[in-house]
């Protein structure tokens, strides 16, 4: 009986850490589907004052990496605090290939006020502002 008692604790005490350790991977995966996303929409996402600025090759592919990864930083902390604000399981939004799908029933609104502000500090890495 003592051994289940030491058993359920155990597991009691390791779940948590087991279940932070999922969320954070689930995360990454959406963090790196973010980067990837916003890697290959930059050509036609970012605008044309960007792509003929004059600048060197290298500067523009080291500020669109900087855009793509602060974009997919923005996404993760977004959703983040969705699912903390609304407590819908981190599982039930994101896919198994990484992208968000919200509810349908308007929730999704406070994801994009959360996602919104800081999307736009993110375009002026690229010194441009949201269309």
């Amino acid at each position: 009986m003592k051994r289940i008692s030491l058993i359920s604790c155990v597991t009691l005490l390791i779940s948590p850490v087991i279940y932070a350790q999922s969320a954070q991977d689930i995360l990454e995966t959406v963090r790196a589907n973010g980067t990837k996303t916003y890697l290959q929409q930059a050509a036609w996402t970012l605008p044309e004052s960007f792509h003929n600025s004059g600048l060197a090759l290298a500067d523009k592919e080291r500020l669109i990496a900087q855009w793509a990864n602060a974009s997919a930083d923005c996404l993760v902390d977004a959703l983040s605090k969705y699912v903390e604000s609304t407590d819908v399981p981190l599982s039930e939004v994101v896919n198994d290939d990484g992208s968000v799908s919200l509810k349908g029933d308007g929730s999704g609104s406070d994801f994009n006020l959360n996602l919104a502000p800081c999307i736009e500090r993110a375009w002026q890495t690229v010194g441009a502002s949201l269309p």
